[in-house]
């Protein structure tokens, strides 16, 4: 008789100190998604418990996202690979490939329609592609970098524009498409590590390892000032992420905090402090419907709470390493399962819970 999964045990994020996570959101507000290894990890905001896994990359995976349309994912790893592939179908059928570029893909973004996308990060002749979805052809080019390529993010309604930034410490604004180098943007002191359009497109904003976040107008690039003043956070920005009706977002910091900016204003409105440990750096952050996520580096994943600044709501803990041994011990009439992993960490779950929650663990 063949056997049959009956639960995904999803890892955590795969997270390495000093670089940035992107979490993917789902259009339709009801996933999440994240890589570890040659995993991508999609998991349910309401119930995390519910989790699914694609593991068709042959190298590492570094980063996902949805297309606006839901339909598809994209995928990119280490190779410089791309893979684009179902999302309704549980076998999540490959549709498209391509290697745009020659080393490790740093993001991913799509055009509102879902026909073309681009794809930045390391490579030997550039550091950028711009593409449609479904032939691979160009659709311009992503220019004006001399280092590789960190984060990229389109405008989600027209006329299309495209920012990248790089960790030469600029950002760069294109038109398209066919998408062109326009300007250069070089208010950061250091790497620029994360870019992003609001949802209305009106405004985009870039934030650096200077600790420093600047907001542009998402039409013509102008700058329009920095939030915070002189400083957003007292360390390195890695990730930012837009409230919905684009009139605020977060921001994640190597100084182990989330802050919520009143952009309008441009200063902060809460302040998230989550912890005092090393592995209490935020590397990533996502504002999908009412849920504030973020990521630490121990790769655990906090549901923030706006009412409550200094507790997360829900924090989502286990293993981001391979396992290396797992058992069930039994003890007053109670069952619970042990498993170890390649970093040091020991998980324990009653067994009486594993139909409604999960053990957080992956084979890599």
């Amino acid at each position: 008789m063949p056997s049959e999964p009956k639960h995904v045990f999803a890892s955590l994020p795969q997270m390495e100190r000093g670089v940035a996570k992107v979490i993917g959101g789902d259009p339709k507000g009801n996933n999440f998604l994240y890589t570890n290894g040659k995993c991508v990890i999609i998991r349910n905001i309401e119930n995390p418990a519910i989790a699914d896994i694609y593991t068709e990359h042959a190298h590492q995976v570094t980063v996902a996202k949805y297309a606006p349309s839901g339909f598809y994912i994209a995928s990119g790893d280490a190779s410089g690979k791309i893979r684009i592939w179902d999302t309704t179908q549980k076998e999540h059928l490959l549709k498209y490939e391509y290697t745009p570029l020659s080393g490790m893909v740093k993001d991913i973004a799509w055009t509102e329609d879902s026909k073309r996308m681009a794809v930045v990060g390391d490579g030997r002749e550039k550091f950028g592609a711009v593409f449609l979805w479904d032939s691979g052809s160009s659709v311009g080019e992503i220019s004006g970098h001399c280092k590789l390529i960190n984060s990229v993010d389109i405008r989600q309604k027209r006329p299309y524009r495209l920012v990248a930034g790089s960790d030469d410490t600029c950002a760069s604004y294109s038109e398209g498409p066919p998408f062109k180098f326009k300007f250069t943007l070089r208010e950061h002191s250091q790497f620029v590590n994360c870019v992003r359009f609001s949802p209305d497109g009106d405004r985009f904003v870039t934030a650096g390892a200077d600790g420093q976040i600047f907001m542009y107008d998402g039409k013509t690039g102008e700058a329009l000032g920095p939030l915070g003043g002189e400083k957003a956070h007292n360390g390195g920005i890695y990730a930012v992420s837009w409230s919905p009706d684009s009139s605020q977002l977060i921001s994640a910091s190597g100084d182990k905090t989330v802050k919520l900016w009143d952009v309008g204003a441009g200063t902060a409105v809460t302040t998230f402090n989550l912890g005092t440990d090393v592995t209490d750096q935020q590397l990533g952050c996502l504002w999908q419907n009412n849920h504030l996520l973020s990521i630490s580096l121990a790769g655990y994943i906090n549901y923030l709470d706006k009412n409550n600044p200094n507790r997360p709501i829900r924090t989502v803990k286990g293993h981001s390493k391979s396992i290396q041994c797992l058992t069930v011990h039994k003890s007053n009439g109670k069952s619970h399962i042990y498993s170890g992993s390649h970093d040091g960490h020991i998980n324990i779950l009653p067994v009486i819970k594993c139909c409604q929650s999960f053990l957080l663990a992956c084979y890599s």
